[in-house]
């Protein structure tokens, strides 16, 4: 049955390559431009992603990022004591991968609030982010401290990897991360537990979670695919390579 599986998902491939390299070549014809018809089917790719497979990123969003990044920046210009605006501003920059600015205005809302289990998990991965480790596990401990599902996992999945880094983790506590990061399964999770353990090393153990990642995905709801779907095409691309 494997077998068989195989032979049709290997010929639906071919079919599906020769009708790409079809529709190049037509447009090729009728635009009289190999280039203009490249520009075009990226086009209709870029639309079709966004309808239905979810794995480009959204071209809009940095735009969009940006000026909110203004917006609070000059909420803060007119109350520097403004703490959601400024662990907002913090989150944002964690997402652009900025994480000094986001530390900064985290601990600039952090003088302010003192029992935020948001903020804590943010200044948690911001520090972790740039190898100050041992502040930031006190930080997500914090946070886990004041909700235990705080981030839907991800604090789990950076504690996992704080202990996976240490000189000699302590398998106990490994098994107490697993415990609880057993009732956060989703696709996205268990690929970014298995990135942790493949970066770690542990091979086996990152292509088990890229595995489970892949099962997770086969139970999601054909209208939820699409959130999914970009995950469970990282697990199988990481599970082979």
């Amino acid at each position: 049955m494997i077998k068989y599986t195989y032979v049709v998902n290997s010929i639906n491939r071919v079919i599906s390559l020769f009708k790409g390299l079809g529709l190049y070549f037509l447009l090729s014809f009728l635009t009289r431009s190999p280039f203009l018809a490249l520009v075009i089917i990226f086009v209709i790719y870029v639309f079709m992603d966004r309808a239905y497979i979810g794995f480009l990123p959204d071209f809009v969003a940095p735009f969009r990022r940006n000026s909110r990044i203004r917006h609070l920046r000059e909420v803060l210009r007119i109350n520097p004591a403004d703490a959601n605006a400024a662990q907002e501003l913090g989150s944002i920059y964690f997402e652009k991968k900025d994480y000094r600015s986001a530390l900064e205005f985290l601990n600039k809302a952090l003088a302010k609030v003192t029992n935020s289990p948001r903020l804590y998990l943010y200044l948690g991965m911001a520090y972790m982010e740039v190898q100050q480790a041992d502040t930031g596990k006190e930080a997500l401990e914090k946070a886990l401290q004041l909700d235990p599902r705080v981030g839907h996992g991800l604090p789990y999945i950076y504690l996992t990897r704080y202990e996976l880094t240490c000189k000699e983790p302590e398998l106990q506590k490994l098994k107490q991360l697993e415990d609880s990061f057993s009732g956060f399964a989703n696709t996205e999770n268990f690929y970014r537990m298995g990135m942790v353990y493949k970066e770690t090393g542990d091979r086996q153990k990152a292509v088990e979670l890229f595995r489970k990642a892949l099962e997770e995905y086969s139970y999601v709801p054909g209208r939820l695919r699409k959130l999914h779907r970009r995950w469970a095409l990282l697990a199988r691309l990481h599970s082979v390579f």
